[in-house]
């Protein structure tokens, strides 16, 4: 086929794509877009003559990749090869297609592979080394209509020829070492249906080639899982922290680990109090909250002096997997719309509670007296502010915790300031500023 000559529209309409860059709501986009780099333009244009002319690209939805075109060195030679995602609108059969294109020494962009995907859309697409045996995998998860009715397709490119290793359903997917093994593992994560409660696998290659090594159920009543975090349960020990919805509407979290190849999700042991001991509102996922590795699972109580009070303040508490049971770790006040998370000290426990200043928004803690009304002792305020404030509230003897470097820039009105404001008074509760600093943290 002979190679497209592309005008200066198309040119600035591809460039917009290819650099992930929309459309827009006025002419002055179009006017002045993003220039096409000379690679994508040879990759494009290796792609049409492979595919013809009558072709959309497709991007994926989610993850690190999001361009139509990704690079990869698949079969291992050095240099990259790309993928290009498309659908051919002459095709109404088969949906996305997968096309591999060679970028060669001698300069020269030709398509060698063009391959039917698995669904109508591209969801995700990562690179993994599986097992470590030091071989590049693609995987693909495609979608179809519903976001739970999806396929992950793990490939390898050996001799020219983009093979299928493996196949499955999922519903959401991750990447660690999940069995120890020094190589990284995928990890699928299969939502309900009506026959079959959730699941997770472990997708790996041993040495035979890639294989679901195990798979473990989850609780027959999740109706959701918002959210997965892969992390630690302490000693290196990885595992997999499922945030799941119950039928109720409530957050429980499920931990899958692996043992002697096994795995393992403790909560579905019949005795165990794992799934109440988690038991909480919607909303709060667990997360390495302090930075150790070890993941923490979410739970909450009201502050003192609150029973069913229509501005309930409730503490967060950050709790380990340990002996097969749930422990406290941290007891924190955890403002996820404001971005921070403060650890509560140990000595503050049950002698504090904490107030919302009705002017300005604050978050206050007041030294508890037996009742909201009579605890009027202030100790400390929280404030998240923009540059323009924070310098103003400078002069009012507040003092920066995060941000700062964002103090100078005059036209930042967007990123936001943690300020905090001791009392005057004297107690032996007040914090000092390393304390604060100490346990303050972003979220």
């Amino acid at each position: 086929m002979k190679k497209k000559n592309i005008s200066t529209l198309i040119a600035a309409v591809l460039a917009a794509m290819l650099t992930g860059c929309g459309f827009g709501t006025s002419a002055e986009n179009l006017l002045t877009p993003p220039m096409m780099s000379e690679r994508q333009g040879e990759i494009y244009n290796a792609l049409t003559e492979a595919a013809g002319e009558n072709i959309t690209l497709v991007y994926p939805r989610s993850g690190a990749y999001r361009s139509a075109f990704v690079f990869a060195d698949l079969d291992g030679d050095g240099t990259d090869e790309a993928v290009a995602f498309y659908d051919d609108a002459g095709d109404t059969e088969t949906g996305v297609r997968v096309n591999i294109i060679d970028i060669g020494e001698d300069g020269i962009t030709r398509s060698v592979y063009d391959h039917a995907g698995a669904g109508v859309t591209v969801e995700e697409v990562f690179f993994t080394d599986l097992g470590g045996r030091g071989k590049t995998r693609m995987a693909i998860g495609y979608g179809y209509m519903t976001p739970a009715e999806k396929t992950l397709r793990v490939y390898s490119f050996e001799n020219g020829v983009l093979n299928t290793e493996y196949s499955g359903s999922y519903y959401k997917t991750l990447t660690m070492d999940l069995d120890r093994d020094g190589g990284e593992d995928i990890i699928m994560i299969g939502s309900k249906t009506e026959n079959q409660a959730a699941s997770v696998s472990l997708v790996t290659d041993k040495g035979n080639g890639v294989i679901c090594e195990g798979t473990v159920s989850m609780s027959e009543n999740a109706a959701d899982i918002p959210s997965v975090t892969g992390g630690s349960i302490g000693e290196g020990t990885p595992a997999l922290f499922a945030d799941v919805l119950m039928g109720s509407g409530d957050i429980s979290t499920e931990i899958i680990y692996c043992v002697n190849g096994q795995l393992r999700n403790p909560a579905n042991v019949s005795g165990s109090e794992i799934r109440s001991l988690t038991t909480r509102s919607a909303g709060l996922y667990s997360r390495d909250v302090d930075g150790d590795g070890i993941v923490e699972i979410p739970s909450r109580e009201p502050f003192p002096g609150y029973r069913e009070n229509y501005d309930m303040q409730y503490i967060t508490n950050w709790n380990v997997f340990e002996n097969y049971t749930i422990i406290k770790k941290y007891s924190s006040l955890t403002r996820a719309s404001q971005g921070y998370c403060f650890m509560l000290p140990v000595r503050w426990e049950g002698l504090v509670t904490v107030k919302t200043d009705p002017v300005t928004g604050e978050k206050v803690f007041y030294k508890f007296n037996n009742s909201l009304a009579e605890s009027r002792l202030e100790l400390m305020r929280i404030l998240v502010c923009s540059p323009q404030e924070a310098r103003e509230k400078l002069r009012e003897g507040y003092i920066i915790i995060l941000g700062e470097e964002n103090l100078s820039d005059e036209e930042n009105t967007a990123s936001n300031i943690h300020m905090v404001k001791f009392s005057d008074t004297e107690d032996n509760l007040l914090l000092t500023e390393a304390e604060v600093r100490n346990n303050y943290y972003r979220y």
